[in-house]
């Protein structure tokens, strides 16, 4: 096994991440930016850089997308999954990404993502 490979998974395994409900299910997401190789958190969507790359991990899935900014969005996507934050009027939209599949047939799947609600005893 790569010792590179090994540390870095460790690396990313170890910082916090952000939680979502998608489709009433945990997502975590965990965005780093990479431009200088410094796998660096971030949580500020106005800060994301050229090399980020955001990993998600929801059911039994893993996935690491590249960051592919749109207009008025910053997305990631390996063009069989996106993971997207809209902009609106106040600013980027963290609360609710989208989060979206292309499935062979062609067809789109939207999963539906919020943040969690928090429930009280």
């Amino acid at each position: 096994m790569n010792i590179l490979a090994f540390l870095l998974s460790l690396f990313i395994a170890i910082n916090p991440s952000s939680t979502f409900d998608c489709d009433g299910e945990l997502l975590k997401a965990t965005i780093r930016n990479n431009l200088n190789g410094d796998f660096l958190i971030t949580n500020d969507l106005e800060k994301i850089d050229q090399g980020a790359f955001v990993v998600l991990e929801w059911r039994d899935i893993n996935l690491m997308l590249p960051v592919s900014f749109q207009k008025g969005e910053i997305s990631f996507t390996d063009r069989k999954w996106l993971w997207s934050y809209q902009d609106n009027e106040r600013g980027l939209h963290a609360e609710k990404p989208r989060f979206a599949q292309l499935i062979p047939n062609g067809e789109i799947v939207e999963h539906q993502c919020k943040l969690p609600s928090i429930n009280h005893a």
